[in-house]
């Protein structure tokens, strides 16, 4: 009897040692963790246009509105460094592609929009991309993807650390005109 409790008794103490064991390890991720592109620099900024570019054009077989017509990139809504050099980029690449680009807004032409928004979590900021080619009334080509940043440039990413608009220039003030005679 006294031999039973003493097997029972070290048993219980391994179960007990090996769920311990499994409550230390860390959980399983649910699905395989999907890596998001880092962006360091702006030949990073390039790569991102030249994949975008890549994407149109293999729309563009598919589209026959995407070769017909030129496109024209619009200014970002939000014109941090990174969206302003984004804009630049993009025309190049398209251009290099072989695709017509409009230097400046016109009837006919279709429109490229490239918005930018930052996101603010607690590992730092990330950045989604939207790439939209639209004629008016509806999307010819909609891309979206996320990017990491480098937390020490954030400055050029992130809208809210524009810098306010210039404040408007103050009204002329009014002057008087005085005549003065002397005597002399």
């Amino acid at each position: 009897m006294r031999h039973l409790l003493l097997v029972s008794a070290v048993l219980l103490c391994l179960c007990g040692c090996a769920q311990l064991r499994q409550a230390q390890q860390p959980p399983q991720p649910l699905a395989p963790e999907l890596q998001t592109p880092l962006l360091r620099a702006p030949v990073d900024w390039g790569q991102l246009a030249k994949e975008a570019a890549a994407r149109i054009v293999t729309r563009a077989a598919q589209v026959k509105d995407l070769t017909s017509r030129p496109i024209y990139v619009s200014e970002p809504s939000l014109p941090t460094p990174f969206a302003r050099a984004l804009r630049q980029y993009l025309q190049s690449r398209l251009t290099e592609q072989g695709l017509t680009v409009a230097q400046k807004r016109a009837d006919g032409t279709l429109i490229l929009d490239a918005e930018v928004q930052s996101i603010k979590m607690d590992a730092g900021l990330q950045v989604v991309v939207t790439t939209a080619i639209g004629n008016g009334s509806r999307f010819l080509f909609r891309s979206t993807d996320a990017y990491l940043v480098n937390q020490a440039d954030v400055r050029l990413y992130d809208e809210s650390l524009l810098p306010p608009p210039p404040a408007p220039p103050a009204p002329p003030t009014q002057t008087k005109r005085m005549n003065v005679t002397g005597v002399q």
